[in-house]
C-alpha cells in the first residue's frame, strides 16, 4: 500500500470514528481486503469494505471497553449457550459433555455445593457465570449493589470450603 493509499484510507475512516484503534483496525481491514483482491484493487473497493466494517464495529468491538467508549454490554450482545439446549435429536448439552471426564464424585461435590447456596447466592452465580458485572446483576436481581460483593465473597468461600 503506497503512503498515499494510507492516507486517504485514514482519513476517510475519521468520518465512521474518531477513536484512532478503530481507525488503525479499519485501515488494517481495507489493506488486507485490498490483498486479497489482488489485481482487482481499487480504493474505492477498499473504502467500500471500510465502511461496511465500521457497521460492524459500531455493534460489537474487538477493543477494550475504556479505551473506545463502547457501552460494557457490548461483548454480551449475543446468544447465551445453556447447559439444557438440544444438541442432536434426543441430547441436551449437559447429556454431551458431562461423560467427558466427569466421575460421579464430581456429581456429588457439585450438587453439595449447589444445595448448600442460598437463593440469592444462587442467582448470583448464575448471573456471573453467564457474564454479567455487579452492577448488572443489582439491575436484574431485587439485591442491593451494596449487597452482592458481600454474596459474591460468601460465594467464593463455599467454593473453596467445597474444592
Amino acid at each position: 500500500m503506497s503512503e498515499h493509499e494510507y492516507l486517504e484510507l485514514w482519513n476517510y475512516s475519521e468520518q465512521f470514528t474518531k477513536d484512532k484503534l478503530q481507525r488503525s483496525e479499519l485501515v488494517t481491514m481495507a489493506c488486507q481486503a485490498g490483498l486479497k483482491l489482488g489485481d482487482r484493487r481499487s480504493l474505492g473497493l477498499m473504502k467500500s469494505m471500510m465502511h461496511f466494517r465500521s457497521k460492524e464495529l459500531n455493534k460489537r468491538s474487538a477493543f477494550p471497553t475504556k479505551e473506545v467508549g463502547k457501552r460494557t454490554m457490548d461483548a454480551w450482545h449475543h446468544d447465551r449457550v445453556y447447559i439444557d439446549k438440544p444438541v442432536g435429536e434426543d441430547q441436551t448439552l449437559a447429556e454431551f459433555l458431562l461423560p467427558v471426564k466427569i466421575t460421579p464424585l464430581d456429581f456429588t461435590i457439585t450438587n453439595n455445593f449447589l444445595g448448600s447456596l442460598s437463593e440469592n447466592e444462587l442467582t448470583v452465580l448464575h448471573d456471573l457465570s453467564a457474564g454479567y458485572n455487579m452492577k448488572e446483576i443489582s439491575a436484574r436481581t431485587s439485591i442491593s449493589q451494596s449487597r452482592i460483593p458481600v454474596i459474591r465473597q460468601s460465594l467464593q468461600n463455599k467454593a473453596v470450603a467445597y474444592l
